[in-house]
């Protein structure tokens, strides 16, 4: 566990806007706000009291789904402390509570799949949901990034089950959640297994992947790899920038480099040429698939806001290099065009049916070799 640099002030400067998405009322964030001063202590002042006293007024109302939520922002931004741990616990059994015996507008399952790993199988929880009625052939993968997880993503996944018909499938990215093991280079293979396994619980249905912020790194190596029938990256660091526009990891604010220090499973943060070096093994290009990539048949989208305070732009934009792949840079906004997110969501569940796959029903796609 690691805990690091990160005023509360300047989390809930950059993050008011994501916590609202999650569900979280304006006034109850401004509570919040207006009552923690300290990050990582346990005072009554503290980041994880404060959010817990205000989940806890919601079990009390039998607000459970909102619940969750709280327990969410009080676990945020990463497991760094023992108390976080706990939150993330409470967080699951309110999350529970909220979609068991209820009538939600999908149909949802909570499950965990065994997927063949490394000689073994490996646990993966799942949530899964669908439009109760005319549902579309087809699978959306639907995951976040380092700290954003499945949970958190519950109204984004059930607005894209009723608004495309396909059987959404949330996850927590590699190194986070309920994930096994820390973030890799190589976390794709635990992926490459889900999709698997989901081609055999729905053979001949095409599968798609889209991934917010580190998310949507998974998400276009997924596509490159030909693992999946469509990827949707949204705000995801690939090293399509390279080398003119580095990422200097340990100067990214809003404690980003805590964060991913967490995913990692560090105890401390290395010195900059060790996390120069830790960075690159991510690196697409350095992998080789943004240079092989030539045959690639598909789609991608790529999205991503104008003016990223984490990604380089051209992390986005050099992917239009490649084929069958198109970008959009909303203007006026941040990572993850978190300020347009409802339209650009909407524009993505369009690009996605208009896709060739999701208009008819195919043949199931074979994995081409390769990390």
């Amino acid at each position: 566990m690691l805990t690091f640099d990160i005023a509360p002030a300047e989390l809930f400067d950059e993050r008011s806007r994501q916590f609202a998405a999650w569900g979280i009322p304006a006034r109850t964030v401004a509570r919040a706000r207006a009552g923690i001063t300290d990050m990582w202590e346990t005072g009554p002042r503290g980041w994880v009291p404060v959010w817990a006293q205000l989940a806890e007024e919601a079990e009390t109302a039998g607000e459970w789904l909102r619940a969750a939520q709280l327990w969410g922002a009080a676990r945020f931004p990463a497991l760094a402390t023992p108390e976080r741990h706990e939150a993330y616990e409470r967080q699951r059994a309110a999350y529970a509570r909220a979609t068991a015996g209820r009538r939600l507008p999908v149909r949802f399952a909570r499950g965990t799949v065994e997927l063949p790993l490394d000689g073994g199988t490996v646990p993966f929880p799942v949530h899964l949901m669908a439009r109760r009625h005319r549902r579309r052939p087809g699978v959306l993968v639907l995951s976040g990034g380092v700290d954003t997880w499945k949970v958190e993503l519950h109204r984004m996944a059930v607005a894209t089950a009723l608004a495309t018909g396909l059987l959404v499938v949330c996850v927590d990215m590699p190194g986070t959640g309920e994930a096994p093991g820390p973030l890799t280079p190589d976390g794709d293979r635990l992926l490459t297994a889900l999709v698997g396994e989901i081609r055999r619980w729905r053979p001949g249905e095409p599968v798609a992947y889209l991934g917010l912020s580190f998310g949507g790194h998974w998400a276009v190596k997924l596509a490159l790899r030909g693992v999946v029938d469509a990827a949707v990256d949204i705000g995801g660091p690939t090293g399509a920038a390279e080398p003119e526009e580095p990422i200097d990891v340990l100067a990214l604010p809003y404690g980003m480099p805590g964060i991913l220090g967490n995913a990692l499973g560090l105890a401390t943060l290395p010195e900059a040429p060790r996390t120069d070096v830790m960075l690159a093994e991510f690196s697409l290009r350095r992998q080789g698939l943004l240079d092989s990539a030539a045959d690639n048949d598909v789609p991608l989208l790529a999205a991503n806001g104008a003016h990223d305070q984490f990604i380089p732009r051209g992390d986005t934009t050099r992917l239009a290099t490649l084929p069958n792949t198109t970008v959009w840079i909303v203007p006026g906004a941040t990572h993850c065009a978190a300020e347009h997110i409802r339209p650009l969501l909407v524009a993505t569940w369009a690009w996605l049916l208009t896709r060739s796959a999701f208009r008819h029903r195919p043949a199931a796609r074979t994995a081409r070799s390769g990390r």
